[in-house]
């Protein structure tokens, strides 16, 4: 067990942050909003992810389990999970607040903390996954998120990414990557997209 959770370690820590922004002349644009139903779309557990200081709080899909990164995981780290046939990892994390990082969020809000975690992963290396598409905005009742979609070197998996602010005003990402393990079979986009929408209704901060 202990060599599966380094294995999962390494594969989920290399697509988190190995990304390149590219940047590009943009125009300014309404952003997309998504609305998302407040419904999960697979089945739940009472299995809950917390932050430090209970200002955020997640549930996991059924049958998913926490996996013990003892001292492997970076201190910005929350908590990951996988599913039972490690095809999906899912990933909380806490977004670093300094003056720089506030006076974006002031001013472009959760579009701007999308960003910020985006350029985040591109400062670690440089190549391995590309930002795909724009950034967007989610609608969830009362609850705003941000959302952006990132791609291995040859497109073949599509990662994603929500970020929030907390009512004590702190920045938080939850992450949803497929796993490449020898022997298992791949993961659809689909999966994918429904463990994204379905864990995000359980998000609450």
């Amino acid at each position: 067990m202990k060599q599966i959770n380094a294995i999962l370690v390494i594969i989920i820590m290399l697509f988190l942050a190995g990304c390149v922004i590219i940047k590009e002349k943009q125009q300014e644009q309404k952003p997309v909003v998504l609305q998302f139903s407040p419904t999960p779309e697979m089945k739940m557990s009472n299995v809950m992810v917390r932050s430090d200081e209970g200002d955020m709080v997640a549930f996991l899909p059924k049958d998913w389990f926490l996996v013990n990164l003892e001292d492997n995981a970076p201190a910005n780290v929350i908590s990951v999970a996988v599913d039972k046939a490690y095809t999906i990892a899912l990933v909380f994390s806490r977004i670093r607040k300094n003056e720089s990082n506030e006076k974006i969020v002031n001013r472009e809000h959760l579009l701007g903390l999308a960003r910020i975690a985006f350029e985040k992963r591109a400062n670690k290396t440089a190549g391995a996954v590309k930002l795909a598409g724009d950034y967007k905005e989610i609608n969830m009742g009362p609850r705003k998120f941000a959302q952006y979609e990132f791609t291995n070197e040859d497109k073949s998996k599509r990662a994603m990414s929500a970020v929030f602010i907390s009512s004590l005003g702190n920045f938080y990402e939850m992450s949803v990557i497929p796993m490449n393990l020898t022997g298992i079979v791949p993961v659809s986009q689909y999966d994918l997209d429904k463990v994204f929408s379905s864990v995000l209704t359980t998000v609450q901060y």
